[in-house]
């Protein structure tokens, strides 16, 4: 078995088990809150005494705990359900699958244009480093830095939406609008969302400027860069060729762990443009104390973020193949 085959298989092994753990933890958790988090469902006068019943049948709440867990487990992985949406009366699994894909769009393709351009501005401030684009850089990333999310993005909704109208205000698509095809439909759709996706360009850009603009000054240090100014290569055959890709390192590396945080992140930008991704359906169930669609939230975000880091850390083994041997 070839080293990357074994290197794939940990990590999947790696993976699964840290999902399970968290589905475990997401079962547990709330049944050891005070009055345990399905207490408004057990006591809730405003719930019809049928669907309670319905409700309770079907988390189980009238079994053992064990018995709890494992049909939790059952339901989970035969089904990928963990029951009924308290305030949307739906399985908590289709909830989910009809938000996923924005915050998918929305947190994927932001973290790959940001990095794309916080390499190429890094590197550039790297080889320009003590010149004004290398110092203004720099402040100007300290600065964005410093900046809430929601509060970067309510400017931009302020100014570039309700001011100068060049962005909507909200949601992802045009309501009551008749499209013609399929392309005039994603045409609305990114002209929705791309306020948003500026948003989150914006807070991402300085980290990836930083690490690489710090990562190509310590190469440029290096002896083989020294040897390869002798040989006679010119400042940008050397940094294509013998600095780009072992700079990048670092940046791939800050992808694994910006990932989740870009989730999160997307949470709350997606609050601020009334986007219908997840982070609206956790702002919902807790405003509704819909623990069920609340717990799914949690799960398949956990799930997602696994599935993101992954596939950057096998990315990251194509590229450092010294990683498969850890």
């Amino acid at each position: 078995m070839s080293g990357l085959i074994r290197f794939f298989i940990r990590k999947i092994i790696a993976r699964f088990i840290t999902f399970f753990v968290i589905l475990t933890l997401t079962f547990i958790i709330p049944r050891l809150l005070p009055g345990g988090a399905f207490a408004y469902l057990v006591e809730n006068p405003n719930i019809p005494p049928d669907l309670r019943q319905v409700l309770i049948k079907q988390f189980g709440l009238d079994k053992p705990l064990l018995d709890q867990y494992l049909a939790f487990l059952k339901q989970f992985f035969t089904t990928g359900n963990i029951g009924i949406s308290f305030s949307r009366l739906q399985p908590v699994s289709t909830v989910i699958f009809q938000a996923l894909p924005w915050t998918i769009t929305l947190v994927t393709t932001s973290i790959i244009i940001s990095a794309l351009i916080g390499m190429l501005l890094g590197l550039y401030s790297a080889y320009r480093r003590g010149g004004y684009f290398d110092t203004i850089s720099v402040a100007i990333s300290m600065i964005i830095r410093s900046m809430p999310g929601f509060w970067l993005g309510m400017v931009l909704l302020i100014i570039f939406g309700y001011y100068l109208g060049w962005a909507p205000l909200f949601g992802v698509y045009t309501y009551g609008y008749q499209y013609s095809n399929i392309l005039d439909y994603i045409g609305d759709v990114l002209y929705h969302l791309r306020l948003p996706m500026i948003t989150l360009i914006i807070l991402s850009i300085p980290e990836y400027l930083i690490l690489m603009r710090n990562s190509v000054i310590n190469i440029l240090g290096e002896d083989f860069i020294m040897v390869a100014q002798a040989k006679g290569l010119t400042d940008r055959e050397i940094l294509i060729k013998h600095v780009f890709r072992p700079a990048s390192l670092p940046i791939l590396t800050a992808l694994t762990i910006d990932v989740g945080f870009s989730i999160s992140g997307a949470m709350l930008i997606e609050r601020v443009f009334s986007i219908p991704g997840v982070g609206r359906l956790a702002y919902d169930a807790v405003y509704m104390q819909d623990y069920p669609l609340l717990l799914g939230v949690v799960i398949y975000t956990s799930a997602l973020t696994l599935i993101l880091v992954t596939i950057v850390e096998i990315m990251y083994s194509f590229i450092d193949p010294r990683v498969r041997l850890e």
